[in-house]
């Protein structure tokens, strides 16, 4: 699965907090300093989603792996090593899948 998505905001928290807008509406948690990424509203990005690992990491700015926690009809949510991913949308996804995410 794959989104293309706009940066709406970025807060200057611990983990910062991203809030994305387009193909769904997301929010993740990342520490975006400690990884040397910069996001800013405005920026546009792809948030990849797939249960197979990406052999060519090097095209990824972020690739981690999470595992599914929560599925409702409006809500998947992503423990990505205690920090969190929301995406507003009931994706084809079951409870304790592990999912590698990656941000173009």
């Amino acid at each position: 699965m794959e989104f293309s998505l706009s940066v709406i905001e970025v807060t200057n928290d611990f983990p910062n907090v991203v809030k994305l807008s387009g193909d769904v509406e997301a929010t993740i948690e990342l520490p975006l300093e400690k990884l040397g990424v910069t996001l800013k509203k405005g920026d546009k990005i792809r948030l990849v989603l797939s249960k197979e690992k990406n052999g060519d990491l090097s095209k990824y700015r972020v690739y981690m792996w999470g595992i599914v926690y929560h599925v409702t009809e409006g809500l998947t949510r992503i423990s990505i090593g205690g920090l969190q991913l929301d995406i507003k949308k009931k994706l084809p996804l079951a409870v304790g899948e592990k999912v590698y995410v990656g941000i173009l």
